[in-house]
């Protein structure tokens, strides 16, 4: 069973298997983080759970330098798009959910949640993540957001104007997994990302966030891009600019280490 009461072998259910071939249009993230966490992770060759997947923004980039990535996604057709990027890298699949991946217990070095915890119950989840790391592992979570740019606050307003529903994120799950996982927060950190949306990726970007490609009907989609690209073209162009923050802490007898510090990486 999935989130919601979805099983993952109902694939008309789980809205992402709609959004896979624009999620591919998505930036992804910097080196800088995909370096850091490698490092909690102990380095090449330590395997590493991404709980969450999607089409492989982390997972790909993780097994290109060296980790052993198993990549957990529940939707059938992200998995696909992340198969066919994944050809001759260290990098398995397992079609679950976050919350019950089936994979073996004590495995991994490093277990991933990144831009999901909205999509996943956070106790579950964090269980689950608790129960792949062997002692010492470390429980990893990234929560991009976008940053306050012109463009950006106006094309937010937009979309609230359009789907009133959509709300914030409730900032209290990532202490319930946390809490779930058993583990104490040893580091944060910020990586900035600024990427240009050039020619159809704004609109592609635009139709993978779930409270606009799958919730608004043809009408207001059409209405949404094209009132996008007049935002973009008042305010310079469309940049995609993000503050990914890093949260993470190890389980089992590890935990008591003493705090990593605190850094804010530079711009991209």
């Amino acid at each position: 069973m999935g989130r919601r009461g979805v099983r993952v072998d109902e694939p008309g259910r789980w809205v992402f298997n709609r959004l896979a071939a624009d999620y591919r249009a998505r930036p992804g993230y910097p080196d800088e983080l995909v370096e850091r966490l490698l490092a909690l992770a102990g380095g090449p060759g330590e395997p590493v759970a991404d709980l969450g997947a999607g089409s492989g923004l982390l997972a790909l980039p993780l097994a290109r330098r060296g980790a052993r990535v198993v990549a957990v996604e529940p939707a059938a057709t992200m998995l696909e798009a992340l198969r066919g990027e994944a050809a001759g890298l260290p990098v398995e699949t397992a079609h679950a959910p976050a919350e019950d991946t089936g994979l073996p217990a004590g495995g991994f070095a490093l277990a991933l949640l990144a831009d999901v915890l909205q999509w996943v119950d956070p106790e579950r989840a964090g269980r689950e993540a608790a129960r792949l790391l062997r002692a010492g592992g470390v429980l990893a979570v990234v929560e991009p957001r976008l940053a306050a740019t012109p463009f950006q606050d106006a094309l937010r307003a937009l979309l609230a104007a359009e789907n009133p529903r959509a709300r914030p994120r409730a900032a209290a799950r990532l202490p319930q997994l946390l809490a779930a996982a058993r583990a104490r927060v040893e580091g944060q950190e910020v990586f900035a990302h600024d990427v240009p949306l050039d020619g159809g990726r704004l609109e592609a970007v635009l139709r993978s966030l779930s409270l606009v490609g799958p919730a608004l009907g043809p009408e207001a989609l059409g209405r949404v891009v094209s009132r996008a690209r007049q935002l973009a073209e008042v305010h310079g162009g469309a940049r995609w600019v993000r503050e990914i923050a890093l949260t993470w802490g190890r389980v089992g007898p590890a935990a008591a280490r003493r705090p990593g510090p605190r850094r804010r990486a530079g711009p991209r």
